[in-house]
């Protein structure tokens, strides 16, 4: 049932990141009210045109997310990759418990563990205090990104090649905008507290895979070229990330070059009705990305 009618508004954390911004733009589009948690109110330009509340404040700062969290019935929490990620998931749920515990719909990532790479055991720390908290609650553990592959549109472009680490890995990519469209419904509809959804695509491909998907609406041969971990870590730095962030990454890669991610579920057309976008159908809507 949907509930909107009933809610106050929703607050996204990250909406001015890739999956942020897609939850934000579909509860607009449902005519849900929505205020996004911004650090920069110089980013948030588009996101207030588009009749969403900006206020500005950081999972760093505790102080800055009761304002945040004033009247809202509902939070997607996200957060970036980086080494204090876990304490800004306990500062949220901090400022939940104070302002009246509202139901929070945390993204998290497939198959968290605590013996698995840095990033996965970090957010199955995050599931765990939340879930312990007592707050009403939904875990969604989704795939790596379709959207991702959108990374290595520069080379697509100028050598018509593809490259990452991850060997003959297998993964179930997901489309971002079905995970938003699975995070909406979460936030929107009852019968989701408690639960936990892993969320992928219809298929666990390769980036063999992928690379053939991208020649076939291309028009052109894409080589994907599979590089040594050390390689795509340089690689990673030199675009300018800190060396623990380009460590956890790569970290995550040798996993998926392990086949510790090759699986798929039918989660996301439970949830929505509908099967989930496959590679190419991601590959066609956004040729124009891996174009000159």
């Amino acid at each position: 049932m949907d509930r909107k009618n009933m809610l106050g508004k929703i607050l996204v954390t990250g909406a001015t990141g890739n999956v942020g911004g897609a939850v934000a733009t579909e509860l607009i589009a449902r005519g849900v009210s929505v205020r996004a948690l911004v650090r920069d109110q110089g980013r948030a330009a588009v996101l207030a045109e588009a009749g969403v509340e900006t206020v500005v404040g950081d999972m760093d700062s505790p102080e800055t997310l009761d304002a945040a969290l004033s009247g809202v019935s509902a939070v997607f929490l996200a957060t970036s990759v980086n080494p204090n990620s876990t304490v800004q998931v306990r500062n949220v749920i901090a400022a939940a418990l104070r302002a009246g515990r509202p139901h929070i719909v945390r993204l998290g990532a497939a198959r968290p563990s605590a013996d698995g790479p840095i990033l996965g055991r970090m957010h199955a720390e995050s599931d765990s205090d939340l879930v312990g908290s007592g707050l009403p609650y939904t875990l969604l553990h989704p795939g790596s990104f379709m959207q991702n592959t959108m990374m290595a549109a520069p080379t697509v472009i100028s050598e018509g090649s593809i490259y990452v680490p991850y060997r003959d890995g297998r993964l179930g990519l997901i489309d971002v905008r079905d995970l938003a469209e699975c995070a909406v419904i979460a936030l929107t509809q009852n019968g989701h507290e408690g639960k936990t959804y892993t969320l992928t695509g219809p298929d666990s491909i390769s980036h063999y895979d992928v690379a053939s998907a991208l020649s076939e609406v291309l028009g052109k041969e894409v080589k994907y070229i599979d590089i040594p971990l050390e390689a795509c870590r340089e690689a990673l730095t030199g675009m300018g990330l800190d060396d623990w962030t380009a460590n956890s990454y790569v970290e995550y890669f040798e996993y998926f070059g392990q086949n510790k991610y090759d699986f798929t579920t039918d989660e996301v057309e439970a949830l929505t009705g509908r099967v989930p976008r496959s590679f190419a159908q991601f590959a066609s809507d956004f040729a124009g990305a891996f174009r000159a």
